[in-house]
């Protein structure tokens, strides 16, 4: 921002105005989003699918969930007590519970062969690793319970979405401390399905409202869903639902999360110049009130979400609840 853009951004001010650059904010159109609520609008859009191979080319039906975990002491070198004031593997663990709880929802109501689990594991102490595969062996679906190639962030990052590029199926890239709805998968796959069937376009959910959303003060259009609003936004973390077109197409995005992690080039993989890039060309959507939350710090957590409920609904000592 140049000296006269900066004078006049102090003169706006006074008066509750501010200037931010075009590309902070989210109000570009998306095309068809008037008839996002229209029946007769994603009814046309099935009649499509029914009858010409375009179901082939892009298959909204099937869900990979790629679920990166770690537990081991040099995991993470913030030391700070978590919002549940549990350890690190307590937390992990009945985050992972309510991640597999939201599959399992998902297959009661498409089948078991509409999902799977790669989970991709950074190298867990043995006996940690032994505790997630049981919580994952508890997941109704086809799973891949696998360890990373190489030890650290950036490399489990670039793994798993090296992996998806170019699946034919929507993906999930989900970590081991996001605290799940039981309707998760079911709700962003519904609402990915309706801005797909009105927009002829991918999209992006990150399950969460950032915390920027009530700090930036962006705009943004809200749209109403089945059971939530949905705003646009232009800023996430690396765990996200889209499909594995977007991972192919716009691959440059994803190639620089392998230094995640390392001091000398973590600024090429922040979210910032990485995956955010991905809202320059597809719209992005956050749920409200959220379907997942990051189960780590408060300030992470957007406003007005009680998490405890659904803390208290996964505890590490009772079994799944059985299919409906």
């Amino acid at each position: 921002m140049n000296e006269a853009l900066r004078l006049l951004r102090k003169v706006v001010r006074r008066w509750g105005y501010d200037l931010k650059r075009s590309e902070q904010f989210v109000l570009r159109p998306v095309k068809g989003l008037d008839q996002i609520d229209s029946g007769q609008a994603l009814k046309r859009v099935r009649e499509v699918f029914d009858n010409t191979d375009e179901r082939k080319e892009t298959d909204l039906d099937r869900v990979i969930v790629y679920l990166r975990t770690c537990l081991r002491p040099n995991r993470n070198r913030d030391t700070r007590r978590r919002l549940t004031g549990v350890s690190n593997e307590e937390n992990a663990l009945r985050c992972l519970r309510s991640t597999i709880t939201a599959i399992n929802r998902f297959v009661d109501r498409m089948g078991q062969d509409q999902i799977s689990i790669v989970v991709l594991d950074d190298h867990s102490d043995p006996n940690m690793k032994e505790h997630l595969q049981s919580v994952v062996a508890s997941a109704r679906c086809k799973s891949d319970f696998r360890t990373t190639h190489i030890q650290g962030q950036g490399p489990s990052l670039h793994e798993q979405f090296s992996e998806s590029r170019g699946r034919n199926a929507l993906v999930y890239f989900c970590e081991d401390d996001y605290l799940h709805e039981a309707d998760a998968l079911i709700e962003m796959w519904e609402f990915y399905r309706q801005v797909y069937g009105a927009t002829s376009e991918h999209c992006v959910i990150y399950p969460q409202e950032h915390e920027t959303l009530y700090t930036s003060y962006y705009p943004s259009y809200i749209l109403a869903g089945a059971k939530r609003r949905w705003r646009t936004m232009n800023d996430a973390t690396h765990t996200f639902f889209t499909h594995g077109h977007v991972v192919d197409r716009y691959w440059k995005y994803f190639e620089n999360t392998k230094y995640m992690g390392v001091r000398d080039k973590r600024h090429l993989a922040s979210e910032r110049v990485t995956t955010n890039r991905l809202y320059d060309h597809i719209p992005g959507f956050s749920p409200i009130p959220p379907v997942a939350v990051h189960l780590q710090y408060e300030e992470l957590l957007p406003p007005f979400y009680d998490w405890r409920p659904l803390w208290d609904a996964n505890p590490l000592d009772r079994p799944l609840p059985p299919t409906e």
